[in-house]
């Protein structure tokens, strides 16, 4: 993966103590019972315990506090099940890749979009549709938001269940704005691309004009997979021409309008910081010591709070503005838990799978512990309320924009080529020159469409 992707969620990893955890722990209600596979035997005694190996991605404060609560909940239940934690070691899809390859991996994983189309393209990772229609009922899944559900269904397989969501909203430093007069943005939601870009002129002006040579209105990394195209989107353009396409669109006029916008932003206003800048500091790093005024970034309301709280900032959040076409659109992650096809025990391994994407899991760990946006619809409201009581200060945070972002149902998953990696190959390096190096315009992305078709041949 890049190394903006990452950095994200090295952020996500490392934002969340096991102290805020256990007290999170505290404020969730009583959890209900995750569904269990049907049709199966009897418990089996002790000596017929099956371990399943899962990688975890959280972080060293948190693993032991998952496993423990596995150890103590999920086994408690599944008595012939015994979960076994292993940290995620860095450079982790290289080395997973390896092991799948190798037949050595482990059985459960956990990843996002770009790694599971690869894998799902190298036939590695465990088709459990047959799993979902037999254990799950109508509602459960109907309590899962359309982006991940249908994002995580990869070229006819179901290839993982939703781990925790994660979407993108603007992100406001309360004090910039009334220091530069600046109306913040509205909380309906009721503005559009042109009020961005001169709610961002508006916050430069003033910080020029109060001598702050370092500071900007806003910061959007359009360099970035999978944050350039909401805004081509919105703007009536596209990527390609259909899910599994291959055709590109990006030299369409309104593909050119929508990356044209983010060009004049951060290079011909510079009213977006550019990543030279400002140390080329991702997101919650550029607001806190105030670089930027706004950011347009992903949505974690515990760490942030806690990062901007250190930091003294007064911040908000609000939904992203529409388009010259009237759509929103965002990214809504499909970050998830995977099972390697490799895995001896696919039963079991589908029984914790079920297990951490449902309640019991999501309340005591996915929010109690690790302070992040549950999976379920029905959480949502849960979440609020429960990240509230831990930290009074989100009381003075329109968190109510997650719930309207989501019942909206604006958040998308991103777009998908029938040949991904080649396509990858070929615009990722030319975001980075139109947007981070800035020494080519977004007429480079439309020259480059007929080299992205000739891929997909």
């Amino acid at each position: 993966m890049q190394k903006s992707k990452l950095s994200r969620r090295d952020f996500l990893r490392t934002s969340a103590l096991a102290s805020v955890g256990l007290a999170l722990v505290a404020c969730a209600p009583a959890a209900t019972t995750a569904p269990a596979a049907s049709g199966g035997a009897a418990a089996a005694p002790a000596a017929d315990v099956t371990t399943i190996r899962w990688m975890s991605r959280a972080s060293a404060e948190e693993n032991p506090i998952i496993q423990k609560h596995m150890d103590e909940v999920f086994s408690a239940k599944n008595p012939n099940i015994k979960v076994s934690i292993e940290p995620a070691p860095e450079g982790f899809e290289q080395k997973l890749l390896a092991q799948m390859v190798a037949g050595t991996a482990v059985d459960i994983f956990e990843a996002w979009g770009n790694i599971f189309f690869n894998w799902t393209e190298r036939d590695l990772l465990l088709d459990i549709q047959s799993m979902v229609d037999r254990d799950l009922k109508d509602e459960q899944v109907k309590d899962y938001n359309d982006f991940q559900w249908q994002g995580l269904q990869m070229q006819g397989k179901r290839i993982g269940m939703p781990k925790y969501i994660n979407v993108m909203t603007v992100t406001v430093n309360k004090d910039l704005f009334e220091k530069y007069g600046v109306d913040l943005p509205p909380e309906d939601g009721k503005w559009t691309h042109d009020d961005y870009a001169v709610m961002a002129q508006k916050l430069t002006e003033g910080a020029r004009k109060a001598g702050n040579e370092n500071q900007w209105g806003g910061w959007k990394p359009a360099w970035s997979w999978d944050r350039f195209w909401n805004t081509v989107y919105m703007f009536g353009g596209g990527i390609v021409d259909q899910k599994y396409g291959t055709k590109c669109l990006m030299d369409t006029k309104e593909s050119q309008a929508g990356f044209q916008w983010m060009y004049d932003r951060i290079w011909k206003d510079n009213t977006f910081a550019q990543p030279g800048e400002i140390e080329k500091k991702w997101g919650d790093d550029a607001l806190a010591p105030g670089f930027v005024a706004f950011i347009e970034d992903g949505t974690y309301p515990i760490g942030r709070d806690k990062k901007l709280g250190d930091a003294k900032v007064n911040w908000d959040m609000r939904h992203v503005p529409t388009g010259p076409t009237g759509k929103r659109s965002v990214l809504g992650t499909t970050d998830a838990w995977s099972i390697t096809k490799q895995t001896k025990h696919p039963e079991e391994a589908w029984k914790v799978l079920s297990y951490l994407a449902g309640t019991d899991f999501q309340d005591a760990i996915t929010v109690g512990l690790q302070g992040l946006i549950p999976v379920q619809k029905s959480r949502i409201a849960n979440f609020i309320t429960t990240v509230r009581k831990v930290r009074p200060s989100l009381e003075k945070v329109r968190l109510e924009t997650i719930d309207e972002l989501l019942k909206w149902n604006y958040a998308e998953d991103g777009f998908w080529f029938k040949k991904q990696q080649a396509a990858f190959d070929l615009i990722n390096p030319a975001l980075s020159k139109v947007f981070e190096v800035g020494d080519v315009g977004p007429e480079y992305l439309a020259e480059l469409t007929a080299k992205v078709n000739a891929s997909q041949a």
